[in-house]
């Protein structure tokens, strides 16, 4: 059974950086571009929640408003037809 050792290939060998860069800089160029990614999804993330936050309040108003709103008519409009008795 062949187990993987680190800096080393399946073949035992060094590995050959393909770009001609040194294999420890194309790993921290990958670490770099993978903290880049989660760090922009964590911040659309939280703008996602903040805008959802805020859609709840301004709902929370249009709803309160609307109940206002309706009781208000409702009492204008009783007011303005005669009970029938």
């Amino acid at each position: 059974m062949i187990r993987a050792q680190p800096g080393k290939s399946w073949t035992g060998r060094p590995p050959v950086p393909t770009s001609g860069r040194p294999v420890r800089e194309v790993e921290m160029r990958a670490l770099f571009w993978v903290v880049g990614v989660v760090a922009g999804v964590l911040v659309l993330l939280g703008l996602l929640l903040e805008a959802v936050r805020w859609l709840l309040v301004i709902g929370v108003i249009a709803l309160a408003a609307v109940i206002v709103l309706a009781f208000l008519r409702g009492r204008q409009s009783a007011h303005n037809y005669p009970s029938r008795r």
